[in-house]
């Protein structure tokens, strides 16, 4: 049935469409060609392949012809077109699967799900970028670090061995995350450990088979949780596709310093039950070459990694307006030891007296369902995540730093604190000491967690849109922290020699919410929103030592504490669309993180517990699009008080969570993307100034930073340029070339004022990607390069005892290869 479209534009344009394109490329031709405006979800279109459209027509006689028989109209949305499911229709079953994926940075104009409804991207006042998953495919980035590239203003410090920290913004920190991760519709988080640092390390799971990727820029706190101060990270991975079968297959291999490494991912799709049900199997290998050597132990290549996973997606939809979606995912990985090096060392050359692999096991279940009720639309999601790891820490240099500590000797001794070790008991301690060096961390950790959210949010036309929801979690993770002893010679752990201390914390958190957000239409350009949050939170820790660590002193590891707080995050936003093509808002909105307590052993009672930080966050926004270029514009100013922060114990032994004081953050961000038919460029800037503004002190502990230092591991400036072409060759081939220049601004390792010479200069790294490839129907075949600079310098550098120097992988060429059927 032929739908009649909303007319676009009166006076005819020459339209050339090719027979047999993928529908979301020939709805960006269409949009570059006839300069209209049109809004569209990829998942739509999603093997959709559009007819011949040729000639001088029309707009909206052109749209009509090329959404003939697909099942799809158009319809008027915020002076642009919006691309629908007609109603009660599906996609026709004679429509052939696309003959290759399409290779596109970003889709042009997308819906999103930022507000926890769909709404188009550059409809919504919010700060945000969208990556779509043909674009993470064709660039190769299924890595978060290879995404962070092209995310100016993402963060991502490695914290160690499988570890890292997400931030946006600027706003870094300890204790849990500041930047919410979601997979899909869940929440994921890390453990706290015995750091009370859930926001040190996630579990990342592959970037392959992806949707999108949604960055949203600042704290989004009513919608997503206190873990969203400086803004969420959403990865959506591809569900299962009602209206057709897929099968396909991607290959690569590539070569770092002369070593191999290479990755595989199958998926199939399988609709059946006359499209009211599908299945979806994706599954993938990565092998890492190693880069990395290790001076001390003489070994060389020792950072090689594994990364095996899948995932089972499976849909129902017993009615139009009800879909059940299940989703099921595991992955192993192994990575054999650290990449870092020494500070003074070449690049990637570490001095490490042990070894320090990471092995990691993800399992995650998720539950969803969405149903279409008269102005409304319920969801509802349950979900669990376990996450089994095991990492492996050099503690060499806190026990050496010990050797000769009178306070340790008498605790060997059992002297008694007011009795002082003699000499030639000092040298019987050291001995002691140097029979348990080389020394490791060695830590299993377990973490399970269980979430639950409904919401209701608005479904109808009308001067009033709205989301409102429940959430709760339980999360429970434990800690086996054992001190082992290693062979010199080798690194590894010397199994007969037993513990030099082992202590097992548990930690438990509860929380639970209510949400919502509102948005009135004033006028038919002006629109007002108000959201707010009510949180409560019970975090539980409860240590056990087993064996007491005499050198660094875990004699006060029992303990059982417990912390309960309740809070609220607000927000509210104004709006106005200047002219169809230009709008502006500004917005207020609050970030907030609950307290915890701390397990370190031995801490004084002032710094046993931290307090809750809060920020609020002003900024104003602009968001155009002028023919074939969208240009967006933010400046914001961020106030963050009682700033949770890592420090350490007075023997270097211990990492706990304090607060500082204040700082500020002023920042601006402007992305820009210009298209035409095969071809599109863009430009993301991110400029952030993050200082304090009063000098830090805590409890016992002062001089952690003065007013006026810079926040460490933030960048001042960060960017990047990214383009890609098409060109179709005889024959029915096509030559697809993108590339990509990104630059990590400068910052400091640590606060300038205090230990000037402890702290290093980093960032200022460029990193340029290019790649090329040729297509031939469902095939397509191409070689990349990748650090094409071979850039070293570093981007983050640990402090304590043996620091760690993370810099870049080193320059990486390859081959890959793509099959659809």
């Amino acid at each position: 049935m032929t739908v009649p479209v909303v007319a676009v534009a009166a006076a005819p344009r020459r339209v050339e469409i090719e027979g047999g394109a993928p529908m979301a490329r020939a709805l960006t031709a269409f949009s570059a060609q006839t300069d209209t405006e049109i809004l569209f979800n990829p998942a739509l279109v999603t093997g959709l392949t559009a007819p011949r459209v040729s000639g001088r027509l029309e707009p909206d006689e052109a749209l009509r012809r090329l959404l003939a028989g697909s099942g799809l109209v158009a319809r008027r949305h915020g002076g642009r077109l919006l691309i629908e499911r007609a109603p009660m229709a599906r996609p026709s079953l004679a429509v052939a699967p696309p003959a290759a994926p399409v290779v596109s940075a970003e889709v042009d104009a997308v819906m999103v799900t930022a507000l926890r409804r769909s709404t188009a991207e550059q409809d919504t006042p919010l700060s945000m970028r969208i990556v779509d998953g043909e674009a993470l495919a064709a660039t190769g980035a299924v890595t978060f670090e290879r995404v962070a590239q092209r995310l100016p203003g993402l963060t991502l410090t490695s914290t160690g061995v499988g570890r890292m920290r997400m931030t946006l913004r600027g706003v870094y920190g300890s204790g849990e995350a500041t930047t919410a991760l979601y997979y899909n519709d869940v929440p994921v988080s890390g453990p706290s450990g015995t750091t009370a640092d859930p926001g040190g390390s996630f579990p990342d799971l592959l970037l392959v088979d992806v949707d999108r990727i949604e960055v949203l820029r600042g704290p989004q706190g009513t919608l997503y949780g206190s873990s969203a101060m400086g803004g969420a990270v959403k990865v959506g991975f591809n569900r299962a596709d009602l209206s057709r079968d897929l099968t396909g297959l991607e290959l690569e291999s590539g070569v770092v310093g002369g070593r191999i490494g290479g990755a595989v991912t199958a998926v199939a799709n399988k609709a059946f039950a006359d499209d009211r049900a599908a299945v979806r199997l994706t599954a993938y290998r990565r092998d890492e070459a190693a880069f990395a050597d290790n001076a001390r132990l003489g070994l060389t290549g020792v950072n090689a990694g594994r990364t095996v996973g899948g995932r089972l997606a499976a849909a129902w939809r017993p009615r139009e307006d009800i879909r059940v979606d299940l989703l099921l995912a595991a992955q192993d990985s192994k990575l054999n030891d650290t990449g870092a090096g020494a500070p003074g060392e070449p690049s990637h050359v570490s001095r490490n007296f042990v070894r320090t692999p990471f092995d990691s096991h993800v399992w995650f279940a998720a539950l969803s369902m969405e149903s279409r009720l008269p102005g409304a639309r319920f969801s509802a999601s349950l979900a669990r995540y376990e996450w089994n790891n095991t990492r492996q820490i050099d503690y060499t240099g806190t026990l050496q730093s010990e050797r000769g500590s009178a306070a340790a000797c008498a605790r060997w001794l059992v002297l008694g604190s007011d009795v002082a070790c003699d000499a030639g008991q000092m040298g019987a301690y050291a001995s002691y000491v140097d029979s348990r060096t080389p020394g490791l961390l060695y830590q299993p950790i377990d973490l399970v967690a269980d979430v639950r959210e409904a919401r209701l949010t608005s479904d109808h036309e009308g001067a009033l849109q709205w989301t409102v929801g429940v959430f709760s979690e339980t999360r429970r993770d434990s800690i086996d922290s054992q001190v082992r002893v290693a062979d010199p010679a080798t690194g590894l752990p010397v199994e007969a020699a037993g513990y030099t201390g082992r202590r097992i914390v548990d930690t438990r958190l509860d929380q639970a919410a209510a949400y919502g957000e509102a948005t009135l239409s004033v006028d038919d350009r002006t629109d007002v929103t108000v959201g707010a949050r009510r949180f409560a939170y019970d975090k539980k820790t409860v240590g056990h030592v087993l064996v007491v660590n005499v050198i660094s002193d875990t004699s006060g590891g029992n303990f059982r504490n417990r912390v309960e707080e309740d809070g609220w995050s607000m927000k509210a936003l104004a709006s106005r669309r200047f002219t169809p093509r230009l709008m502006g808002y500004a917005q207020i909105s609050q970030g907030f993180r609950p307290g915890g307590v701390n397990t370190a052993p031995g801490l004084a009672a002032e710094l046993q517990a931290y307090g809750a930080d809060t920020l609020w966050n002003r900024e104003l926004g602009l968001k155009s699009r002028w023919g074939r270029l969208s240009a967006n514009l933010t400046l914001y100013s961020i106030d963050w008080r009682d700033m949770q922060y890592s420090a350490t114990s007075a023997n270097g032994a211990f990492a706990f969570v304090t607060n500082l004081g204040r700082a500020r953050i002023d920042g601006a961000e402007f992305d820009a993307t210009w298209s035409r038919r095969g071809a599109k460029l863009g430009f993301n800037l991110a400029a952030t100034e993050a200082v304090l503004t009063q000098d830090q002190t805590t409890g016992a502990m002062a001089g952690l930073g003065r007013e006026g230092d810079h926040l460490p591991a933030v960048p001042r400036l960060a960017f990047t340029v990214w383009g890609e072409t098409r060109r179709e060759l005889p024959g029915g081939a096509a030559l697809i070339v993108n590339g990509s220049a990104a630059y990590v601004g400068e910052s400091r390792s640590t606060f300038e004022s205090v230990s000037p010479a402890a702290g290093r200069d980093l960032g200022g790294v460029t990193l340029l990607d290019g790649r090329i490839a040729i297509e031939q129907g469902r095939r397509s075949a191409g070689l990349f390069v990748e650090n094409l600079l071979d850039a070293d310098a570093p981007l983050f550098i640990t402090a304590g005892r043996l620091p760690q120097s993370f810099s870049a992988q080193p320059r990486r060429v390859g081959l890959s290869l793509r099959f659809s059927y």
